[in-house]
Parts: C-alpha cells; sequence; structure tokens
C-alpha cells in the first residue's frame, strides 16, 4: 500500500467533523431480545475537513497533496484535533533484555477497555518512561515501533503525539474562491477523509 509520511495542512476550519465508526451486525431474536456482534475489530476514522478563506499559498498546499496523492490513491498524515496526544499510556514491563513494542493508547469506560495501535507518532514527540523515569529508546515514527531496555519489573508507559494514517475519499477536489487580493485569490475548500488501516 502506498504511503507518504508527509502530513496534510492541520489548519482546519470550525465545521470540520472529526468521527469514528465502528461495524456491528445486530440480529433481532423473535423473544424480542437481540445478539449483537462485531464486524471490525476496529473502528475506520472519517473526517469532513473544511478549509475555509485560505491563502494562495496554502490553498496550494492542499491541492499539491491531492494532486500528487493522485486522488483516492496515496495515504498520508493527518492530524486529528479532538484525539492526537496520548499521556502516560501503558506500554509493557521491563524484561532486563531489549525488545520492541508497539505505541498504543488504551480507551476505558466502566469496566471495559479498548486498546488502539499507535503507528504514526509525531516524530521527536515521545517520551517512554521505566517506572515514570524517562529511558531511553529507538521510536521508530513510521510504524509505532519502540525499542527499549528496561530492568525486570519496570513498568514502561509512553506519552507523546501521533498522526492518523488517512486517504483522500474521493478522486475530485473542489476549490471556492471567496475574495480576490493581489497575489491571488482567497480560497476555500472541504476535503473528505477516510483512516486507513497499515
Amino acid at each position: 500500500m502506498m504511503f507518504t509520511e508527509a502530513r496534510l495542512l492541520d489548519c482546519v476550519s470550525y465545521g470540520t467533523q472529526f468521527g469514528s465508526e465502528f461495524n456491528t451486525r445486530i440480529t433481532e431474536l423473535k423473544s424480542g431480545a437481540e445478539r449483537r456482534n462485531a464486524e471490525w475489530d476496529l473502528p475506520l476514522h472519517r473526517y469532513a475537513v473544511q478549509y475555509q478563506a485560505l491563502t494562495p499559498e496554502l490553498s496550494r498546499a492542499v491541492r499539491d497533496a491531492h494532486m500528487a496523492c493522485r486522488g483516492r490513491l496515496i495515504g498520508f498524515r493527518f492530524k486529528d484535533w479532538t484525539d492526537y496526544q496520548a499521556e502516560d499510556e501503558p506500554l509493557g514491563m521491563g524484561t532486563g533484555v531489549e525488545q520492541t513494542l508497539q505505541l498504543a493508547k488504551v480507551y476505558s469506560f466502566g469496566t471495559i477497555d479498548f486498546t488502539r495501535k499507535i503507528s504514526k507518532p509525531v516524530s521527536g514527540s515521545v517520551t517512554v518512561f521505566a517506572n515514570g523515569i524517562p529511558s531511553a529508546v529507538a521510536v521508530d515514527y513510521t510504524t509505532g515501533l519502540v525499542t527499549v531496555t528496561a530492568s525486570p519489573g519496570d513498568v514502561l508507559t509512553w506519552s507523546g503525539e501521533f498522526d492518523v494514517p488517512v486517504r483522500f475519499d474521493a478522486d475530485r477536489l473542489d476549490v471556492e474562491p471567496l475574495a480576490r487580493r493581489q497575489d491571488g485569490f482567497i480560497l476555500s475548500s472541504d476535503a473528505d477523509l477516510t483512516e486507513i488501516r497499515l
């Protein structure tokens, strides 16, 4: 699957929608009870991004991204302003030898948890802690894999920022001129994005 580590312009406008979607099959029984089965183990994040009153330079950045990615063909990074930070998230336990661990974020509600794999941490933002003390690690910012050596029993956690791997949801990109100035038009554009599973 083709993917570029570039991030789409993140100065989105008010009115942008950020959402996630599961796929659950519900069968209603004759008794009126129901059976629910998860068709997907993981959600898909979907975004309706609005760019309002962009300068010519910023508008070119959106247009260039759509052209270079050939519409829906190539994936890229996107900053979900509603969920882009991790704080003291569990990572694992030290074993005394080098180990490779996957960054993840846990969402809790009552007694249930959901663990989300973080595959696109933001370069330079990740700190791994062993028993609360920053630890030397190697982070692969293209996969979210962390290589760490910690003493047996050390509790490993991490903090940092992350992007979402997405693609354009349409092969067409429309741009609307709002006003004209000396160096070009002030432009508006909308772009729907869909998360891709890597």
